[in-house]
Order: C-alpha cells, then structure tokens, then sequence
C-alpha cells in the first residue's frame, strides 16, 4: 500500500479522483489538500508515495510545490495535472522531476494507465530500498562481528561504524558476553531482542557470535559501573527466564574511547577460556583482577598446584593445597565470594573429569551445592563431599582424547544436517559435555560449537554456488530449520545473505 496525496483546490476534482482510485482497486491510501500550502504542511510531517497536483491553485501553485516537496523528499512521484494543455506547462513540468502530466478533464484510461506505470516505479524503488537497507544492516553486523575479536582495529573499525549512526568515540564502552548451555540465541532470537529493549536503558548493539554465544556492547556518554552492573543482572535473569539450561555471562571493564578496548575484550576471552565450560551465574571483570598482582599470582599458582595434585591423583596432597588455598582466599578481601565459587567449580570439575565421574546429574547437584553456598566455610564442607565421593568413585579408565577428537570430526561431517549439539554429541561418545568442550578445544585450538558452525556455513556455501537447491532447503540441509536464524548466521560469516550471495553480491 502507498500513499498518495490529492492537492486541488476544487472538492469535486478531489472526489472524482479518489472515485477512480476506488473503481480500479488500487493499492493507495489517499490523502487531500485544497492547496498547495497546505499541502506542503502535510508532506513535512508524514510520509508520502505519490503527490498528484493541479497546477493553478491559490497561496502555492503545484508547480512550487513540486518544487518544494523534492526538498523533503526525493524519492517522490509527481504527477502533474492541469486544465491549461500548454507546452509551457508540460516544459515546466519536467523540471520539477514529474513522471507525468494529465489533462482535465481526465480521462479514465489514460488515468488508469498513468498511475499503474506510477504504482510500478514506486514499488520498484522500494524493493531497491529495502535491498540498499538488507546491505547495510549486513554491513552493519560484519563490523561490529570483526570488532568483538580480540585482535581487531578498534579505531578503524568504530569509524566504519559512524555511517550506520554508531558512534563510539567519546564514549563509555563495557562489552556483556553471553554464553547459553543450549542454542539459546537461535531458539530465543526475537524474544531476546525485544526483552533488550525494555531492560537496556543505554545504547546498545546485539552481536550475535553462534547458536549459543553473543555479545552486548553498551555504549553512553554517562555510563557508570552501577548502571553497567544493574543491567547485566537484567539480562541474566531475562536469558534466564527464556531458557531452560545454564547461563553464563562475563561483563567486560568500563572503557572511554578505543584506548582500552581491545584490551578488555582479551580479558573476557581469558575468562571465558579460563571458566572450562559454561557456568551458571555472572563475572565482572573488574572483581575478578581487582587487588595486587603479587596476590592474584600468588593464587593462580596454588589453584595451578592443586590442578596438578588431582592430575597425578594424589588427593592427600590435594586436602592439604585446598586447605591453603581457602586460607588465602579468606584472606584476599579483594576476591568475590562469586569468583571463589567459580574457581571452586573448575577444581570440582577437574577432579569429576580426572576419576570418571560423567554422570551430569552429580555434575548438575554439585554445581547447584556450591552456587548455592552463603560463604566459603560453607564452599569448603561441600569440596571436601566431593573429594570424598572422588575417593570412592575413582576409574584407571582413560580416554584415548586424539581418537575420540577424531570421531567427533567424523560426526560433524557426516551428520551436520542433523540436529547436533554439544550434549548429543557428548553422550555419542560416553562422556561429559564440558569434557568434550575441553578436550576438542585442546586438539583443535578452536571450540566445538564453532567447529560445527563454521563448517555447517562452508557447506551452505557450496551449495548456494552449486545453485541446484532452494535457499529454504539449503538451510534446512545444513541444520538450520529455522530459516531467518540460517540467514541472520550466513550474514555474520560472510556479510551477504544467502540470496544475495547466489546472486553474486559481494
């Protein structure tokens, strides 16, 4: 539907055209003006296809408005039409960009043929539109992909940005990273952008990284850590009222400009490296690394010590270790009871992986025990269980890691089209979904989620050069049912949708 608007200072002429517009059914909302004031008044304040005009009018003939309505809007069809045949008018016409002149008294088909050849310039320019705006949004989401990597030239970029109304310069920056337990970001996709508008109070961009990974860049001119802190918590408990699986969620430091940027974001994929597999809760940055240096290494080392005493089984020594460890970590005011949790869970899960334990339902009650611990007294009566139950479960059964990697690749290749997943893939192959994260990381140097992702969009590609397949059915060929989640994901790995890649964009 377009809008066209009537401007003629007589009634009846107004009438008959609307009686035209109706008997050919076309596709137009209609709006009137008597003259060619007001009709300039009406085109400054809302949107308009089609200006159809008389010439001789009081206050602003039509050819001043012609004239005056290019100002707002270029795009606008003009149709001339006039009582007076003269070539003057015609000429004069042409100069105001009008596609077309009518005569009055009009006649019926030479209407109807004027505006169906109207009717198809408009609907032209806004396909061309709607493609020039697809473009740009890919454009848009490629930028801000390539600046959420750590080794990225933030200036550069963020410069790029400023054409798509992204300004960044002087501005406060945090980076909120989010990581599902499931394909939280495919599953959830529109409900989550429309929670992001009603909890986010500042500038924001949605980065979607894979099924279950995205990120958020906040961005104000007055962005203090409260507000950073306050909408973070929003988030977690909006994901995690959607979703039904763990949500882990990692909130960059506070920046001004690009100086620290790219810095703040290897600090997040530290953490998030450090963290083994997706945890249930929130990370600031800035607590994790608050306090002395000589401190944090200090407990790096003794947590590095105590990994090393379950890799060799020896769990007296581990006793003894943790029992220093907790020492220390009471001691260090700077560490938050959330970081003491985290790190406490990564000890857990190296000792759960080490003796074999790879039932996910003691994995699931041992998280819960201890994200549900008010301090670390309680935290270390809940480790010790844990030894205890080691103790009694211990296995000599290892896994041959280079043959199992090898299988899972395997898999992938074979039944990418299929419904894969971190956890289905897990238990194919008899093991824990964090063991297998770990271990295909270790061997590959990249996550398996990734791995998928990136091999599902090659073969998409392929196929889309192949030609031979509808874009629906290539998507649903690779595991992607869901078709505008398929397109949005081809859009971040190569920076064109799907058609627009068989059509040879580029």
């Amino acid at each position: 539907m377009f809008r066209i608007l009537l401007v003629d200072d007589e009634k009846t002429e107004r009438e008959g055209i609307r009686f035209l517009i109706d008997k050919f059914a076309l596709p137009l909302k209609v709006a009137e003006a008597s003259n060619g004031k007001k009709a300039l008044e009406y085109i400054r304040e809302h949107p308009v296809d089609i200006l159809l005009t008389d010439v001789k009018m009081p206050y602003m003939d039509g050819l001043e408005l012609a004239r005056a309505a290019n100002g707002y809007n270029s795009n606008l069809v003009i149709i001339i039409f006039s009582a007076y045949g003269e070539f003057e008018y015609a000429r004069q016409a042409c100069q105001v960009n009008a596609v077309n002149y009518l005569l009055k008294p009009i006649e019926v088909e030479e209407f109807r043929s004027v505006m169906e050849k109207v009717i198809a310039i408009c609907r032209e320019r806004k396909h061309w539109e709607e493609k020039k705006e697809s473009m740009l949004v890919a454009d848009k989401s490629l930028l801000l992909f390539k600046l959420m990597s750590p080794k990225a030239s933030c200036e550069e970029l963020g410069k790029s940005l400023e054409a798509y109304g992204i300004h960044l310069q002087n501005k406060y920056m945090a980076v909120i990273s989010i990581e599902t337990e499931g394909n939280f970001f495919e599953h959830c996709y529109e409900e989550f952008l429309k929670a992001l508008e009603k909890e986010v109070p500042m500038g924001y961009e949605y980065i979607n990284q894979y099924p279950n990974l995205a990120d958020i860049l906040l961005y104000d001119s007055r962005m203090d850590h409260e507000a950073i802190e306050r909408t973070a918590e929003k988030i977690y408990r909006v994901i995690t009222r959607l979703g039904n699986g763990k949500v882990s969620v990692i909130v960059g430091r506070r920046c001004f400009g690009w100086k620290d940027f790219g810095k703040n974001m290897q600090e997040i994929e530290r953490l998030r490296e450090d963290t083994f597999s997706c945890f249930s809760g929130v990370i600031y940055a800035g607590k994790v690394h608050r306090g002395k240096e000589e401190r944090l290494t200090q407990t790096e080392q003794m947590k590095q010590e105590v990994l090393k005493s379950i890799k060799n089984r020896d769990l007296a020594a581990v006793k003894e270790q943790m029992a220093a460890y907790l020492s220390c970590l009471k001691d260090e005011k700077s560490s938050s009871a959330m970081y003491a949790k985290y790190t406490f869970l990564d000890i857990v899960k190296a000792l759960y992986e080490e003796y074999g334990i790879y039932h996910k339902g003691i994995l699931f009650e041992t998280t819960e025990e201890i994200m549900g611990c008010s301090g670390l007294d309680e935290v270390e009566e809940a480790f010790y269980r844990v030894m205890e139950k080691a103790g009694s479960m211990q296995k000599d059964k290892d896994a041959d890691v280079s043959q199992t990697v090898a299988e899972i690749i395997r898999m992938v290749k074979n039944e990418y089209m299929e419904d894969l997943s971190l956890e289905g893939i897990a238990g194919k192959v008899c093991l824990t979904p964090a063991y297998v994260s770990y271990i295909f990381k270790q061997e590959t140097g990249v996550s398996l989620i990734k791995y998928l992702t990136d091999y599902r969009m090659q073969q998409a590609k392929a196929l889309l050069e192949q030609g031979k397949m509808k874009i629906v059915d290539v998507g649903k060929a690779c595991g992607y049912p869901n078709q505008s989640y398929f397109n949005r994901l081809f859009k971040n790995h190569f920076g064109v949708t799907p058609k627009q890649y068989r059509e040879g964009v580029t």
